[in-house]
Parts: C-alpha cells; structure tokens; sequence
C-alpha cells in the first residue's frame, strides 16, 4: 500500500518505521527538527519486544507539497488534537478529495474535524491504548530518531469502512492488537482510560501511583472520573475494553466499590501520561482540551455538570499559554483542591 503517516509523534516514528519493516510505501510528514534527526541518523531506531531494529531509507519530509504530490491509499493522522486544523488546512491546499484517513489521535472531536472537511464517510475513527515514546536524552530533549514501544496497549479501530479489516490487518503485522468495533463506543473507551491518571499528575508533577495514594488527590481523580462517566451514560455510549485496558472493569469499579477502596485496585497499565509530559517539554499547547474539555463541553451541551474537568483543561491549557504558572500547583495539591472548589461553588 502507498501510505502517509501525517504528525511529528513517536506514533509517527512506530508507524513509518513498522511500514517500512512490511515494505509498504511510506511517506512520514513531520516537522524539520524530525526530519534532521531522522536524516542524520540514516532511519529511524525502534524498540520494542522484538529487540532494536533500525528502519533504513524513510522517506521523511517537513514539506506538504512534497508529501502530497504523490498518491496514497490511505493517510494516518497521528498528530496532537491541537494541530489537526492545521494539518488539515495544509491538505486542503494540495487534496480536494482526500484517501480514507485513519484518526489515531488522543481524545474526542479530531475525525469530527476531518469529517468536516472531507466527509464522514472517509473518516475511520481509531482509539490509542499503546505507550509509544521517544527516549529522552541528557539534555531533556527527545532522541526524535528512536522510538520506544511499551508491551502493553494496542489499537481500536472502527469497523464500518470498506478498508478497516486491512488497515487492522496492517496494524496488527506491525505488532498493534487491533480490536474492530463501533467508533463512537471506542473513541469514548479510549478517553476514559486516557483521562485516568493524567491531568491531576500533570498539574502536581507528582507520578500516578503517588496521586492514588495522596487522599486528597485521589477524591479529586475519583470525582473527574465519576464526571467522565456520568456524561458517557448521558450520551448513552457502549464502553469497550481495548488491547491492554480493561475499561469495562475500571466502569465497573468506580460505579461499585466505595472510593476509600478503590486506590489499591485501580492500576493503570498503559494510558499515557501525555499532559504531564507536555508541560515537562514547555509544549506550548495542552491535549487537555480534547481530554477532560471534551467531558466539560458535552457536560455542557446536554445541561450537566463537569466542573473539575472544566479546571483541569482550563488550567493546563492555562499552564501551556503562559497565563497561569505551572509552579503554584507542583506539588502543591491544596491549590489545586482550592480551584476546583471554587469552581464547584464550595
């Protein structure tokens, strides 16, 4: 297949070079500091359960009109929530009409926005549970040329396209368990378990475990849970368990056991701790607003109440754009509890 891997992500790196390992044409559009690496390395180094393997001769570029001058079966946006508007202004200036694009993209509202350009149609909506990273050197910076893949996870991948069963086919040879279901129904699974064990570590820069251990923490995490699930039961929505998440059970245990119970059954194996590492980077935006801002808004919409999703996108979005400062709430979980009150109206 002629395929596009189209984001500057450790995803990015995984895909293009599994691609290559199946001897599939792939073009992988990321950003310059990406493709210097990736150059000056000769490939792209990935690690996993099958040892280290260098993918040779990627074919890597920063350029829109270089990767859309070709054809594609299929294109994969594995970029943040954040900048598919702007990938998708960048093809609509080289793509009228556009091959299916498979969203593996954290959080609720990307395939909506690709919908919207270039039809529901061909969209196909996947959910992420796989950790897949760039090691981080000395200096803080991330080896942009290696990518590190987690044992655990996989993919969710909707099943309603003529082109699914081949795209999971494709994923599952690049060593991604594929589960096939309802889009929607996985989307949302998939928020649930990225939710857990992500904004309130981001907030604090305290490690999952140390929140689920810390009382006041672990009542603010239970309650945006419980938030996360009410507006899912509002909006009727099936959950799934995906590769290596077990949704269904954790539904389960923050519905039936009393939260004084529940920190040490809860583990979380393989959501990613993606806000945390955000601000840690000085990433200039936050997937907040994909995350627990798509709880707020649909809380929103149907006249519910999210208001510690509400805070948490907020504040991180906040943190990102330089108008609040990360250092009020490290380690300082009081101010954080302070914020959410407020806004609960306590």
């Amino acid at each position: 297949m002629r395929l596009l891997v189209y984001g500057a992500t450790p995803l990015g790196a995984y895909l293009s070079a599994h691609f290559r390992f199946l001897g599939q044409q792939v073009t992988w559009l990321a950003d310059s500091q990406t493709v210097e690496a990736v150059t000056s390395a000769g490939g792209i180094q990935a690690i996993g359960a099958r040892g280290r393997r260098m993918a040779t001769e990627i074919h890597v570029t920063a350029s829109p009109d270089e990767a859309f001058a070709a054809p594609y079966d299929a294109i994969f946006f594995v970029m943040q929530g954040y900048d598919t508007m702007a990938a998708l202004t960048a093809m609509m200036g080289h793509l009228k009409t556009s091959p299916p694009i498979i969203s593996l993209q954290r959080g609720i509202g990307n395939a909506e926005r690709i919908a919207s350009v270039y039809g529901a149609a061909n969209v196909i909506r996947g959910a992420l549970t796989a950790v897949i990273a760039h090691p981080i050197l000395s200096d803080g910076k991330p080896a942009l040329e290696t990518v590190v893949r987690m044992p655990s996870g996989g993919v969710g991948l909707a099943d309603q396209h003529p082109l699914s069963q081949e795209i999971a086919a494709l994923l599952q040879a690049a060593y991604l368990p594929v589960v096939l279901g309802d889009g929607r129904s996985l989307r949302w699974s998939a928020l649930l378990w990225q939710l857990q064990g992500n904004a309130i570590p981001a907030l604090v820069d305290l490690p999952f475990r140390d929140v689920y251990s810390s009382p006041t923490l672990f009542r603010l995490e239970y309650r945006m849970l419980i938030e996360a699930l009410g507006i899912i039961e509002a909006l009727k929505i099936h959950l799934i368990d995906l590769p290596g998440a077990p949704i269904s059970k954790l539904a389960t245990q923050l519905q039936a056991i009393p939260a004084s119970l529940l920190p040490s059954l809860i583990i979380r194996t393989s959501a990613p701790p993606s806000l945390r590492d955000e601000l840690l980077q000085d990433a200039r935006y936050s997937e907040a607003a994909y995350l627990n801002g798509a709880i707020a808004l649909h809380a929103h919409d149907l006249k519910l109440h999210a208001p510690i999703n509400h805070v948490l996108a907020l504040t991180l979005q906040d943190i990102a754009d330089r108008r609040a400062v990360w250092a009020q709430f490290r380690g300082n979980p009081r101010t954080l509890e302070a914020l959410i009150g407020v806004a609960a109206g306590r």
